[in-house]
């Protein structure tokens, strides 16, 4: 009951507002057992629950209910979702090969979004940024059909990411007006 208790007033004190925005297609990183040994029950619960979320929203959970979070528990690399929940869904791309996405957004909020790819050793971008949306999401006029429908080209990213779990394609959108964040995960290798 203490730890139901507990999520309640965590997800209250973080003024949660569930729905907004994922990858739908490629498979993007969803939160498991790795997950939750990594950020803690009460987080893993709020990130199952509301897949569409922003990052802050997970932080101030951890805020609220004082858990020590494992080195692993990067919330500002895949929302701190874990290769290892994931282990399934590795794509393999090749340089050169078109990558088609979907995202699917639940609730508009104005910001800037891109897909880079980003080695998740280092939480670094590898190279340029393979798709850029200047004024994503607005709430001001309708969203378009290349902000949840595009392609990009897979770079050649050198022989950095032939090993699974050390990359991954990132969609990362950045509401800063609101101060939220939100970012899906699709693993690869090269």
């Amino acid at each position: 009951m203490f730890k139901l208790a507990s999520l309640v007033f965590a997800l209250a004190a973080t003024g949660s507002t569930y729905a907004h925005g994922v990858v739908s297609s490629p498979p993007r990183r969803q939160p498991g057992s790795a997950f939750q040994s990594a950020c803690g029950l009460q987080m893993y619960q709020v990130a199952s629950s509301d897949q569409y979320g922003n990052q802050q929203n997970l932080e101030g959970v951890n805020i609220n209910t004082h858990v020590l979070l494992q080195p692993a528990c990067t919330l500002y690399l895949c929302r701190g979702m874990q290769f290892g929940d994931n282990t399934a869904n590795v794509q393999h791309y090749t340089a050169g090969q078109t990558v088609d996405f979907k995202i699917d957004i639940k609730a508009p909020h104005t910001g800037v979004a891109n897909v880079s790819v980003v080695d998740t050793t280092t939480n670094s971008v590898i190279g340029d940024t393979l798709y850029y949306i200047p004024n994503a999401y607005s709430t001001t006029s309708p969203i378009t059909t290349n902000e949840t429908s595009f392609s990009i080209t897979m770079p050649d990213v050198g022989g950095k990411c032939s090993t699974a779990g050390n990359c991954v394609l990132q969609w990362w959108w950045d509401a800063r007006p609101i101060d939220q964040t939100y970012m899906s995960c699709v693993d690869f290798t090269q």
